[in-house]
């Protein structure tokens, strides 16, 4: 259960936008089978256990002033919109992104499961979709046409898929797995973790395009 989340089952990412903070949860692909479930469903999955009436339970340590075992409350929330590519065709869920509120430092922080990938309105789940089609020999107009983007965002990702690509597995290793088998066995490894990992050595997540991020220890 959530209610349990330590250090190995949650990263903290520090954003000094405004006076927010955005918590990042690995919980997620290792659980679902995230190719029958909606994105929306993914993401409701993993903020069950942030319902206002279970965050006086929440084992959560503070990312901003490192207090082990504060108390939170629920302070405000806002919309966002997420898109995800779902029976052959784009879809655009608009979700309630909960922020909650440290006793110790009274710093609000935001919720972001893993699905959400931060800046971006695309879930991560649809960025991998476009890769792997990319990466399979799909005609870019196709590509374009079947999700709906433009050639600029599919190349924008493409050169950052390469660049995290090679942060998650090392020169060596990214040499010898092309990047068709990469995002092929994304399912099959323990992704959360290795999200989690990814984020913990790189300071920003996977597919995120902007870096100004810090990691904090919860330990």
């Amino acid at each position: 259960m959530l209610a349990q989340l330590n250090t190995l089952s949650l990263t903290n990412m520090l954003m000094k936008a405004q006076y927010n903070i955005m918590i990042r949860l690995f919980t997620v692909f290792c659980k679902l089978n995230f190719n029958i479930l909606s994105a929306k469903s993914l993401f409701l999955e993993s903020m069950k256990d942030f319902m206002q009436d279970k965050l006086p339970f929440l084992k959560l340590a503070c990312p901003y002033c490192g207090a082990n075992h504060p108390t939170w409350t629920y302070h405000d929330s806002y919309f966002r919109y997420l898109i995800s590519y779902e029976n052959q065709e784009s879809v655009t869920y608009t979700i309630n992104i909960t922020r909650i509120v440290c006793s110790s430092c009274n710093h609000a922080h935001a919720i972001l499961p893993e699905i959400i990938i931060p800046y971006s309105s695309y879930s991560l789940i649809f960025v991998l979709r476009v890769l792997k089609d990319y990466f399979s020999k799909m005609p870019i107009k196709e590509i374009c046409e079947k999700y709906q983007i433009s050639t600029s965002q599919l190349y924008g990702w493409k050169q950052l898929f390469l660049h995290h690509k090679k942060l998650w597995l090392g020169v060596l290793e990214n040499i010898y797995l092309n990047s068709l088998e990469f995002l092929s066995l994304i399912p099959i490894f323990n992704t959360s973790n290795d999200l989690r990992q990814f984020f913990a050595q790189n300071g920003h997540s996977f597919l995120q395009g902007i870096t100004k991020t810090a990691l904090l220890n919860t330990s």
